[in-house]
């Protein structure tokens, strides 16, 4: 008896670690975005430091005008999607931190003719000043948070604005 409880203990134990008791999950793929804003850029995703570059020497960052319905306003933009991690389906749950601005209840997931999709897109305005962003995502309310790490690398310009 003593035997199968022995077992039973170490079969238990054996899934807690390995499933991670459903508060971590895998990270998801991160690439550029369809239109590729920002231009011609080289783009590169470390999936062991969950960081993506952009640009690289003699490269530039297009200038995009701002747009007033879409709440952009003018400057460098890139663009990147990210991608939820395959065991995550339900997205109501989910919160992005991003630039000082916190968007929970899964409203930053991409919608496509009314179709909640598995990923979301990010443009935002790049400088000089401010080459190196940190995007925070938690996709349940048990999960921890994961974190990307988006940069401009060193060498890249900024096209000049109008």
């Amino acid at each position: 008896m003593k035997s199968r409880i022995t077992f039973l203990c170490l079969i238990l134990a054996f899934c807690v670690i390995f499933a991670g008791c459903g508060k971590e999950y895998s990270y998801g793929k991160v690439e550029r975005d369809s239109a590729l804003t920002g231009g011609n850029l080289t783009f590169v995703y470390d999936e062991a430091t969950h960081t993506a570059t952009f640009g690289g020497e003699g490269e530039a960052i297009a200038y995009y005008s701002a747009q007033a319905g879409l709440g952009q306003v003018a400057g460098n933009r890139i663009g990147f999607k990210i991608y939820a991690p395959c065991e995550v389906t339900d997205y109501s749950k989910a919160k992005l931190n991003f630039q000082g601005e916190e968007i929970t209840g899964g409203g930053f997931m991409q919608t496509v003719y009314g179709q909640v999709m598995n990923c979301f897109v990010l443009t935002p305005v790049v400088s000089e000043n401010n080459r190196q962003l940190e995007v925070k995502v938690t996709w349940t309310q048990d999960a921890e948070a994961q974190v990307y790490i988006i940069k401009v690398a060193d060498g890249t310009k900024f096209v000049a604005g109008e």
